[in-house]
């Protein structure tokens, strides 16, 4: 029986994100995902706003509550 499992990722491409505590709530868009050697996946972000930026953080990370929100859009 393994005592940590690795899933591959639970967030796709295009999906946006607001990081927790950001008081502009610059939206986050998923521009790539993969996994790297030791098996947690990862994604590229881009923000949305102006001045634009990228980041890469870990899904584990990403899909955390208490670091960032998912931005649904009807």
């Amino acid at each position: 029986m393994a005592i940590f499992k690795r899933e591959g990722p639970s967030v796709q491409i295009g999906d946006r994100f607001i990081k927790r505590g950001d008081s502009l709530g610059q939206e986050w868009v998923i521009i790539r995902l993969w996994t790297t050697v030791d098996g947690l996946p990862h994604a590229r972000m881009e923000s949305s706003g102006r001045g634009q930026e990228s980041r890469i953080i870990s899904v584990s990370a990403l899909t955390d509550p208490y670091f960032f929100s998912p931005v649904s859009h009807p």
